[in-house]
């Protein structure tokens, strides 16, 4: 029987199998969620913080694990998909010509994550603070509001998908809905300012194209 793997992040060097990947999906997720905290602020710092919380006290009695895990838990079964191949092997060609590995798609599987999150947040407001304002008769309204913002945004990301957009055009929106500047937002795609404009440029072209 193998010892257990050693929490480093050495690990990310090694070939990806059953036994490491909880350690690499952790480690991936902790270190995405702080970089993400330059581009989406306090919402990325939480979850981050929540994450580590989580990672370290998993394996205490008792300890019941945040929401953030579930950033772990998404990459780790999109790694299982991958046993026997490296992080940094080569996955897949974007439709801009970008090659995206394995490593590469576990960050953006994250900022997706993040940022839709992100969004739902911005406009949820919670049941408990509405309590503590005293505003009881709203408590029944909020909920309702929250549930429809939901399938507002399963609605979005229908009409999205329907816009055929490139990997880059996809988590540039994202981004942008997370209420990411233009310029943050080529930081973080590493494109130009100029190519991030011409991104919204052709989304909004074919939203006008599908959509009148």
């Amino acid at each position: 029987m193998k010892g257990k793997v050693k929490w480093d992040f050495k690990v990310l060097t090694e070939k990806i199998s059953p036994e490491n990947i909880a350690v690499m999906a952790e480690l991936i997720a902790m270190r995405e969620t702080k970089t993400l905290i330059g581009f989406m602020g306090y919402h990325a710092e939480k979850a981050h913080k929540k994450l580590c919380m989580d990672i370290f006290c998993k394996d205490k009695l008792g300890y019941t694990l945040s929401d953030s895990y579930d950033l772990v838990q998404s990459v780790a079964l999109f790694l299982c998909g991958h046993c026997g191949e490296y992080l940094d092997d080569f996955l897949y060609v974007s439709k801009k010509g970008k090659q995206i590995t394995i490593k590469m798609e576990c960050y953006l599987i994250i900022t997706r994550m993040l940022s839709k999150r992100y969004r739902l947040m911005q406009k949820y407001q919670s049941l408990e603070a509405t309590k503590e304002k005293g505003e009881i008769s709203c408590m029944e309204e909020s909920e309702t509001e929250y549930q429809q913002e939901v399938k507002e945004d399963s609605l979005v990301d229908k009409m999205t998908a329907a816009l055929n957009l490139t990997e880059n055009m996809s988590v540039a929106l994202d981004c942008r809905m997370s209420g990411m500047s233009y310029p943050e937002i080529a930081k973080r795609l590493s494109r130009a300012v100029s190519t991030v404009y011409e991104y919204f440029e052709k989304m909004r072209a074919r939203y006008t194209a599908i959509y009148g």
